[in-house]
Protein backbone atom coordinates (compact mmCIF):
# COMPACT_ATOMS: atom_id res chain seq x y z
CA UNK A 1 0.00 0.00 0.00
CA UNK A 2 2.77 2.38 1.01
CA UNK A 3 4.73 1.48 -2.11
CA UNK A 4 1.83 2.13 -4.41
CA UNK A 5 1.11 5.42 -2.63
CA UNK A 6 4.74 6.44 -2.89
CA UNK A 7 4.77 5.62 -6.61
CA UNK A 8 1.67 7.70 -7.24
CA UNK A 9 3.12 10.48 -5.14
CA UNK A 10 6.30 10.44 -7.22
CA UNK A 11 4.30 10.49 -10.43
CA UNK A 12 2.33 13.42 -9.06
CA UNK A 13 5.53 15.28 -8.27
CA UNK A 14 6.81 14.61 -11.77
CA UNK A 15 3.53 15.80 -13.28
CA UNK A 16 3.57 18.93 -11.13
CA UNK A 17 7.18 19.61 -12.09
CA UNK A 18 6.31 19.16 -15.75
CA UNK A 19 3.42 21.60 -15.42
CA UNK A 20 5.70 24.08 -13.65
CA UNK A 21 8.27 23.84 -16.43
CA UNK A 22 5.54 24.40 -19.02
CA UNK A 23 4.18 27.40 -17.14
CA UNK A 24 7.66 28.92 -16.87
CA UNK A 25 8.24 28.27 -20.59
CA UNK A 26 4.94 29.92 -21.44
CA UNK A 27 5.77 32.89 -19.25
CA UNK A 28 9.18 33.25 -20.90
CA UNK A 29 7.61 32.94 -24.35
CA UNK A 30 5.02 35.57 -23.46
CA UNK A 31 7.69 37.96 -22.24
CA UNK A 32 9.72 37.38 -25.39
CA UNK A 33 6.68 38.26 -27.49
CA UNK A 34 5.22 41.01 -25.28
CA UNK A 35 4.85 44.30 -27.11
CA UNK A 36 7.80 46.66 -26.80
CA UNK A 37 6.47 50.20 -27.02
CA UNK A 38 8.59 53.18 -27.95
CA UNK A 39 7.24 56.74 -27.66
CA UNK A 40 9.11 59.72 -29.09
CA UNK A 41 8.00 63.37 -28.96
CA UNK A 42 9.79 65.42 -31.57
CA UNK A 43 9.54 67.69 -34.59
CA UNK A 44 7.10 66.66 -37.29
CA UNK A 45 9.09 66.10 -40.48
CA UNK A 46 6.01 65.59 -42.68
CA UNK A 47 3.94 68.64 -41.72
CA UNK A 48 4.10 71.65 -39.38
CA UNK A 49 4.29 71.28 -35.61
CA UNK A 50 5.29 68.30 -33.53
CA UNK A 51 4.38 64.64 -33.42
CA UNK A 52 4.40 62.02 -30.68
CA UNK A 53 5.47 58.90 -32.55
CA UNK A 54 4.21 55.61 -31.10
CA UNK A 55 5.85 52.37 -32.21
CA UNK A 56 5.30 48.74 -31.25
CA UNK A 57 8.28 46.45 -31.77
CA UNK A 58 9.78 49.07 -34.09
CA UNK A 59 6.67 49.47 -36.30
CA UNK A 60 4.83 52.78 -36.52
CA UNK A 61 1.32 52.45 -35.04
CA UNK A 62 0.13 56.00 -34.35
CA UNK A 63 1.18 59.66 -34.18
CA UNK A 64 -0.30 62.43 -32.05
CA UNK A 65 0.01 65.67 -34.05
CA UNK A 66 0.07 69.10 -32.40
CA UNK A 67 1.99 72.36 -32.07
CA UNK A 68 2.78 75.42 -34.15
CA UNK A 69 1.13 75.39 -37.55
CA UNK A 70 -1.55 72.91 -36.43
CA UNK A 71 -4.87 74.49 -35.44
CA UNK A 72 -6.16 71.33 -33.76
CA UNK A 73 -4.46 68.28 -32.22
CA UNK A 74 -5.38 64.87 -33.59
CA UNK A 75 -4.25 61.24 -33.79
CA UNK A 76 -2.96 59.53 -36.92
CA UNK A 77 -3.32 55.75 -37.23
CA UNK A 78 -1.14 53.57 -39.49
CA UNK A 79 -1.74 50.24 -41.23
CA UNK A 80 0.17 46.99 -41.24
CA UNK A 81 2.75 48.27 -43.72
CA UNK A 82 2.95 51.65 -41.95
CA UNK A 83 0.63 53.15 -44.56
CA UNK A 84 -1.23 56.22 -43.30
CA UNK A 85 -4.91 55.40 -42.72
CA UNK A 86 -6.03 58.84 -41.56
CA UNK A 87 -6.25 62.30 -43.10
CA UNK A 88 -3.62 64.95 -42.24
CA UNK A 89 -5.19 67.96 -43.98
CA UNK A 90 -1.80 69.65 -44.39
CA UNK A 91 1.17 69.11 -46.67
CA UNK A 92 4.82 69.46 -45.71
CA UNK A 93 4.58 73.11 -46.79
CA UNK A 94 1.83 73.74 -44.23
CA UNK A 95 -0.82 74.34 -46.88
CA UNK A 96 -4.22 72.54 -46.77
CA UNK A 97 -4.47 69.42 -48.92
CA UNK A 98 -7.28 67.16 -50.01
CA UNK A 99 -11.01 67.28 -49.44
CA UNK A 100 -12.20 68.94 -46.20
CA UNK A 101 -8.71 69.40 -44.72
CA UNK A 102 -10.09 70.46 -41.32
CA UNK A 103 -10.98 66.77 -40.77
CA UNK A 104 -7.86 65.20 -39.30
CA UNK A 105 -7.38 61.68 -37.99
CA UNK A 106 -9.22 60.94 -34.75
CA UNK A 107 -10.29 64.37 -33.56
CA UNK A 108 -12.80 66.41 -31.56
CA UNK A 109 -14.40 69.72 -32.54
CA UNK A 110 -17.47 71.79 -31.71
CA UNK A 111 -19.20 75.03 -32.45
CA UNK A 112 -19.45 76.87 -29.12
CA UNK A 113 -21.67 79.72 -27.95
CA UNK A 114 -20.54 81.88 -25.01
CA UNK A 115 -20.45 85.50 -23.86
CA UNK A 116 -17.67 85.91 -26.45
CA UNK A 117 -20.02 85.03 -29.32
CA UNK A 118 -20.00 81.91 -31.50
CA UNK A 119 -16.69 80.18 -32.12
CA UNK A 120 -16.29 77.44 -34.70
CA UNK A 121 -13.78 75.00 -33.22
CA UNK A 122 -14.63 72.51 -35.96
CA UNK A 123 -13.50 74.45 -39.01
CA UNK A 124 -11.19 76.54 -36.77
CA UNK A 125 -12.21 79.84 -38.37
CA UNK A 126 -11.65 83.45 -37.28
CA UNK A 127 -8.54 82.74 -35.22
CA UNK A 128 -10.09 80.40 -32.67
CA UNK A 129 -7.75 77.52 -31.85
CA UNK A 130 -6.88 74.52 -29.71
CA UNK A 131 -3.53 75.01 -28.01
CA UNK A 132 -1.66 72.05 -26.50
CA UNK A 133 -0.01 73.14 -23.26
CA UNK A 134 1.52 69.90 -22.06
CA UNK A 135 1.95 66.30 -23.19
CA UNK A 136 2.76 63.36 -20.92
CA UNK A 137 3.51 59.86 -22.19
CA UNK A 138 4.19 56.44 -20.75
CA UNK A 139 3.42 52.75 -21.01
CA UNK A 140 1.33 50.38 -18.93
CA UNK A 141 0.80 46.65 -18.50
CA UNK A 142 -2.95 46.98 -19.02
CA UNK A 143 -4.58 45.69 -21.08
CA UNK A 144 -2.84 42.31 -21.00
CA UNK A 145 -0.70 43.04 -24.06
CA UNK A 146 0.35 46.46 -22.75
CA UNK A 147 -0.41 49.95 -24.00
CA UNK A 148 1.21 53.23 -24.96
CA UNK A 149 -0.40 56.08 -23.04
CA UNK A 150 -0.63 59.79 -23.84
CA UNK A 151 -2.22 62.65 -21.90
CA UNK A 152 -2.50 66.14 -23.40
CA UNK A 153 -3.70 69.34 -21.73
CA UNK A 154 -5.38 71.49 -24.38
CA UNK A 155 -6.78 75.03 -24.23
CA UNK A 156 -9.75 75.84 -26.47
CA UNK A 157 -9.51 79.55 -27.26
CA UNK A 158 -12.10 81.91 -28.76
CA UNK A 159 -11.44 84.50 -31.45
CA UNK A 160 -12.29 87.35 -29.05
CA UNK A 161 -11.29 88.24 -25.48
CA UNK A 162 -13.42 89.36 -22.56
CA UNK A 163 -12.85 92.51 -20.50
CA UNK A 164 -10.25 90.71 -18.39
CA UNK A 165 -8.28 89.76 -21.53
CA UNK A 166 -9.19 86.07 -21.45
CA UNK A 167 -10.18 84.14 -24.57
CA UNK A 168 -10.34 80.75 -22.84
CA UNK A 169 -13.47 78.72 -23.52
CA UNK A 170 -12.52 75.44 -21.88
CA UNK A 171 -9.60 73.29 -20.83
CA UNK A 172 -9.50 69.79 -22.25
CA UNK A 173 -7.60 66.82 -20.87
CA UNK A 174 -7.29 64.22 -23.61
CA UNK A 175 -6.16 60.73 -22.64
CA UNK A 176 -5.28 58.12 -25.26
CA UNK A 177 -4.38 54.50 -24.53
CA UNK A 178 -3.11 52.72 -27.65
CA UNK A 179 -2.78 48.94 -27.70
CA UNK A 180 -2.56 45.97 -30.08
CA UNK A 181 -4.85 43.25 -28.71
CA UNK A 182 -4.44 41.06 -31.80
CA UNK A 183 -2.35 41.01 -34.97
CA UNK A 184 -3.64 43.49 -37.57
CA UNK A 185 -5.67 45.32 -34.92
CA UNK A 186 -5.08 48.67 -33.19
CA UNK A 187 -7.27 49.75 -30.28
CA UNK A 188 -7.48 53.33 -29.00
CA UNK A 189 -9.30 54.20 -25.79
CA UNK A 190 -9.95 57.95 -25.93
CA UNK A 191 -11.20 60.07 -23.04
CA UNK A 192 -12.00 63.78 -23.44
CA UNK A 193 -12.45 65.72 -20.18
CA UNK A 194 -13.93 69.15 -21.01
CA UNK A 195 -13.76 71.74 -18.21
CA UNK A 196 -15.46 75.05 -19.18
CA UNK A 197 -13.72 78.30 -18.23
CA UNK A 198 -17.06 80.17 -18.59
CA UNK A 199 -20.69 79.31 -19.27
CA UNK A 200 -20.82 77.75 -22.74
CA UNK A 201 -23.13 75.85 -25.08
CA UNK A 202 -21.87 73.06 -27.30
CA UNK A 203 -23.89 73.61 -30.48
CA UNK A 204 -23.50 72.99 -34.22
CA UNK A 205 -24.87 69.94 -36.02
CA UNK A 206 -23.97 66.31 -36.63
CA UNK A 207 -21.76 67.21 -39.63
CA UNK A 208 -19.86 70.00 -37.87
CA UNK A 209 -19.39 69.02 -34.22
CA UNK A 210 -18.52 65.93 -32.20
CA UNK A 211 -15.87 63.23 -31.89
CA UNK A 212 -14.94 61.77 -35.28
CA UNK A 213 -12.65 59.56 -37.33
CA UNK A 214 -11.50 60.72 -40.77
CA UNK A 215 -9.89 58.21 -43.11
CA UNK A 216 -7.03 58.98 -45.50
CA UNK A 217 -7.81 61.46 -48.27
CA UNK A 218 -7.28 58.59 -50.71
CA UNK A 219 -10.61 57.23 -49.45
CA UNK A 220 -12.35 60.41 -50.67
CA UNK A 221 -11.29 59.45 -54.21
CA UNK A 222 -12.69 55.93 -53.67
CA UNK A 223 -15.88 56.86 -51.84
CA UNK A 224 -18.00 54.39 -53.84
CA UNK A 225 -15.96 51.55 -52.34
CA UNK A 226 -16.79 52.37 -48.70
CA UNK A 227 -19.62 50.99 -46.59
CA UNK A 228 -20.95 51.29 -43.03
CA UNK A 229 -22.43 49.12 -40.31
CA UNK A 230 -23.93 50.61 -37.14
CA UNK A 231 -25.93 49.71 -34.06
CA UNK A 232 -28.81 50.17 -33.69
CA UNK A 233 -29.26 49.46 -37.39
CA UNK A 234 -32.06 52.02 -37.68
CA UNK A 235 -30.86 55.49 -36.81
CA UNK A 236 -33.38 57.49 -34.77
CA UNK A 237 -32.37 60.90 -33.41
CA UNK A 238 -31.67 60.70 -29.72
CA UNK A 239 -31.64 56.90 -29.69
CA UNK A 240 -29.15 54.72 -27.80
CA UNK A 241 -26.31 54.69 -30.33
CA UNK A 242 -23.70 52.07 -29.54
CA UNK A 243 -21.19 51.72 -32.37
CA UNK A 244 -20.42 52.49 -36.00
CA UNK A 245 -17.94 50.77 -38.34
CA UNK A 246 -16.49 51.97 -41.67
CA UNK A 247 -15.07 49.58 -44.29
CA UNK A 248 -12.57 51.34 -46.56
CA UNK A 249 -9.62 50.69 -48.88
CA UNK A 250 -6.13 52.17 -48.72
CA UNK A 251 -3.84 51.03 -51.49
CA UNK A 252 -4.52 47.33 -52.10
CA UNK A 253 -5.49 46.62 -48.48
CA UNK A 254 -8.88 46.82 -46.78
CA UNK A 255 -9.49 48.16 -43.29
CA UNK A 256 -12.32 48.77 -40.87
CA UNK A 257 -12.46 51.64 -38.39
CA UNK A 258 -14.97 51.32 -35.56
CA UNK A 259 -16.04 53.93 -33.00
CA UNK A 260 -17.76 52.78 -29.81
CA UNK A 261 -19.85 55.16 -27.74
CA UNK A 262 -19.75 54.71 -23.94
CA UNK A 263 -23.26 54.36 -22.43
CA UNK A 264 -22.51 57.33 -20.15
CA UNK A 265 -21.91 59.67 -23.11
CA UNK A 266 -24.61 62.08 -24.21
CA UNK A 267 -25.53 61.36 -27.84
CA UNK A 268 -28.17 62.63 -30.25
CA UNK A 269 -27.04 61.85 -33.78
CA UNK A 270 -24.57 59.82 -35.83
CA UNK A 271 -22.79 61.27 -38.85
CA UNK A 272 -21.51 59.01 -41.66
CA UNK A 273 -19.95 60.18 -44.90
CA UNK A 274 -18.86 57.90 -47.75
CA UNK A 275 -15.53 59.74 -48.06
CA UNK A 276 -14.50 58.31 -44.68
CA UNK A 277 -15.61 60.69 -41.93
CA UNK A 278 -17.93 59.56 -39.14
CA UNK A 279 -18.68 60.24 -35.49
CA UNK A 280 -21.20 61.09 -32.76
CA UNK A 281 -22.81 64.46 -31.99
CA UNK A 282 -24.88 66.10 -29.26
CA UNK A 283 -25.70 69.56 -27.92
CA UNK A 284 -25.13 70.52 -24.30
CA UNK A 285 -25.13 73.61 -22.08
CA UNK A 286 -22.31 73.66 -19.54
CA UNK A 287 -21.82 76.01 -16.62
CA UNK A 288 -18.37 77.30 -15.72
CA UNK A 289 -16.30 74.49 -14.14
CA UNK A 290 -19.07 71.94 -14.87
CA UNK A 291 -16.81 69.27 -16.33
CA UNK A 292 -18.01 66.79 -18.94
CA UNK A 293 -16.25 63.47 -19.53
CA UNK A 294 -16.60 61.64 -22.85
CA UNK A 295 -15.30 58.10 -23.44
CA UNK A 296 -14.91 56.33 -26.78
CA UNK A 297 -13.07 53.30 -28.07
CA UNK A 298 -11.75 53.08 -31.63
CA UNK A 299 -10.69 49.79 -33.21
CA UNK A 300 -8.90 49.76 -36.57
CA UNK A 301 -8.38 46.37 -38.24
CA UNK A 302 -7.02 45.05 -41.51
CA UNK A 303 -9.68 42.73 -42.97
CA UNK A 304 -10.27 40.47 -45.97
CA UNK A 305 -11.26 42.05 -49.25
CA UNK A 306 -15.00 42.43 -49.80
CA UNK A 307 -16.38 39.42 -51.64
CA UNK A 308 -17.92 41.48 -54.44
CA UNK A 309 -15.98 44.73 -54.48
CA UNK A 310 -16.97 47.14 -53.18
CA UNK A 311 -19.74 45.19 -51.41
CA UNK A 312 -19.17 42.65 -48.61
CA UNK A 313 -21.05 39.38 -48.89
CA UNK A 314 -24.00 38.61 -46.61
CA UNK A 315 -21.78 36.27 -44.59
CA UNK A 316 -19.10 38.94 -44.23
CA UNK A 317 -21.67 41.46 -43.01
CA UNK A 318 -23.18 38.97 -40.57
CA UNK A 319 -19.76 38.02 -39.20
CA UNK A 320 -18.67 41.65 -38.99
CA UNK A 321 -21.80 42.65 -37.08
CA UNK A 322 -21.32 39.81 -34.61
CA UNK A 323 -17.66 40.80 -34.21
CA UNK A 324 -18.59 44.43 -33.58
CA UNK A 325 -21.20 43.42 -31.01
CA UNK A 326 -18.57 41.41 -29.16
CA UNK A 327 -16.07 44.29 -29.27
CA UNK A 328 -18.69 46.66 -27.89
CA UNK A 329 -19.53 44.26 -25.05
CA UNK A 330 -15.85 44.05 -24.15
CA UNK A 331 -15.63 47.86 -24.15
CA UNK A 332 -18.66 48.25 -21.89
CA UNK A 333 -17.31 45.61 -19.52
CA UNK A 334 -14.14 47.68 -19.00
CA UNK A 335 -16.27 50.66 -17.91
CA UNK A 336 -18.00 48.85 -15.02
Amino acid sequence: MNHRFGCCSSLGLIANSTRLVLLVALAVAFNLHAAQWKIDDGANTKAPGRRVEIREDGRLIAEFIYGSGQFKPYLHVFGENEELLTNSGLGSDGKPTGQFPHHRGIFIGWKINSDLGTDDLWHMTKNCKMEVQKVKTGTSAAPAEGAANLEANILWRAAKKDDSGSDLLLTETRTLAISRPHPKETMIDATFLLNPARDISLVGDLQHSGVHFRASNEVATRAKETSYLFEPDKIVKGNDMKWVRLLFPVGDRWYTAMEMNAPSNPVEELSMRDYGRFGYFFKRKLKKAEALTLKYRFVIEQVDDPADKPNPSTDQLTNSRAHCQQLFKQFVDTLR
